[in-house]
């Protein structure tokens, strides 16, 4: 191998962790990829990716809600079929989005063309994948 060969080889590598951050690396991103995990209507892949967004509270809240399905309906039914795409969605589209947390917790104020009348509040939780939602799903 040549020296010019490794050397490109190096700087490839460099360049490509020199990338962008995950979106989810912040509360902000986290809830923009959610609602646009919501917004793509009947995609099977976007209601699963939706899923891997929700905190574990969450998660194990629809996962219980899928066991007892599963046994009601005689076949396995998987936690993100639990999701209903207007379940999560907002009443509005998000102008502005603003966080503020403490440690591995934030709120994500978002709030749509009316800051008044359009404004919602979402929890969010930082788990080592990147921040997750937390809507306070009701209890099964």
């Amino acid at each position: 191998m040549t020296v010019r060969f490794i050397l490109a080889v190096a700087l490839g590598v460099a360049a490509s962790a020199c990338g962008h951050p995950p979106q989810d690396s912040t509360p902000e991103g986290a809830v923009r990829m959610f609602l646009d995990a919501m917004d793509s209507d009947d995609d099977p892949a976007a209601t699963r990716r939706a899923y891997e967004l929700l905190g574990p509270v969450a998660r194990a809240n629809l996962a219980g809600r899928a066991h007892r399905t599963s046994r009601l309906q005689g076949r396995q039914v998987e936690p993100w079929e639990m999701i209903a795409s207007g379940l999560f969605g907002l009443a509005f589209r998000p102008k502005v989005m603003r966080s503020t947390g403490v440690g591995e917790r934030a709120t994500v104020e978002v709030f749509g063309e009316d800051p008044q009348s359009e404004h919602a509040s979402v929890a969010c939780v930082h788990v080592p994948a990147g921040w997750r939602i937390e809507p306070g799903l009701p209890e099964p």
